[in-house]
């Protein structure tokens, strides 16, 4: 019996097919901070810790800049934690660096007397 060596071809090319396929790049969607639209933090108080999604969970470049608008009333730092500076307003960003897509939530600094 002689064998076709084409036959045998076709399953080294689905292998390679698949392991490609596994290689690309998975873009980013879309970015959610997972708290409320607003919210209030004290001033002199514990720093907030901001959560986010991205989508899809398995997106190749997970990556993202974190921005305040109000640098004076808050800051946040590059993982998402939010430190009250003084009494105010600001809206803090999220920023993927794949595709770009942003989510915001707004804070109020309070004081407590």
């Amino acid at each position: 019996m002689k064998l076709n060596k084409s036959i045998l071809l076709i399953p080294i090319l689905l292998v390679l097919v698949f392991f490609l396929i596994g290689c690309l790049p998975v873009p980013v969607t879309g970015v959610t901070i997972l708290q409320d639209d607003f919210f209030q933090i004290v001033l002199g108080g514990t720093p907030f810790q901001l959560t986010i999604e991205i989508e899809p969970s398995n997106a190749s470049d997970t990556g993202v800049t974190w921005t305040s608008s109000n640098t004076v009333s808050a800051t946040v730092d590059g993982n998402g934690l939010v430190t009250a500076v003084e009494k105010g307003m600001a809206k803090i960003t999220v920023t993927t660096n794949d595709g770009g897509f942003t989510d915001t939530v707004e804070i109020e600094v309070i004081e407590l007397k």
